[in-house]
């Protein structure tokens, strides 16, 4: 009876301790994942019109074919495919968040996802500072005049780097494990 009682106890510490540890990677995962909260639109990004190629890169490469369109309190996205299939119709709102949505292709997670890269590229430094969460830090350098280098680190870790050149803007998350390339197709 004594062997069973002490071989409860070792299996309850055991379950005990891989829950603990199952649940830190849970926490950890999860704020690795979010480190950034959307920022509204800031002023100086007002009534602008981009038509981009966004290359999405993970486990396999995907091109689409982007407008996105800017006013006071709005941020609208359209996504195609170059051979004119529409994919993605979304809007998304300082006040309201996500609005406006549709997608056969893509859920709302993902364009959330796409929402906050481009903010991530897009939006003032100031402004990217403001949503991130504690322990993370943004650095920009400038490489040259036509390249410069835009980081978010936690815990001195690169957890995104966007590199800037005269061409193209390529994002790179090591959290999610993916590169996103950005080349204007309107000046």
């Amino acid at each position: 009876m004594h062997y069973f009682s002490k071989l409860f106890k070792w299996v309850i510490l055991i379950i005990t301790t891989s829950a603990i540890i199952s649940c830190a990677s849970i926490k950890n995962e999860y704020l690795n994942h979010h480190f950034y909260h959307l920022q509204p639109l800031p002023s100086s990004l007002q009534n602008k019109v981009f038509l981009e190629s966004l290359t999405f890169e993970q486990e396999n490469k995907r091109t689409l074919l982007t407008q996105i369109e800017t006013q006071k309190q709005t941020l609208s996205l359209g996504g195609m495919t170059y051979s004119g299939l529409p994919i993605i119709q979304a809007k998304w709102d300082n006040h309201k968040g996500l609005v406006d949505f549709s997608s056969d292709v893509f859920d709302k997670a993902m364009v959330l996802r796409i929402i906050r890269d481009i903010q991530l590229v897009k939006w003032p430094d100031h402004d990217i500072q403001s949503g991130l969460l504690p322990n993370h830090q943004l650095t920009t350098t400038k490489k040259s005049n036509v390249e410069w280098v835009r980081e978010i680190k936690q815990s001195n870790k690169p957890i995104i780097t966007i590199i800037y050149t005269e061409h193209k803007t390529v994002l790179i998350n090591a959290i999610e494990h993916y590169q996103l390339t950005i080349e204007q197709v309107n000046e």
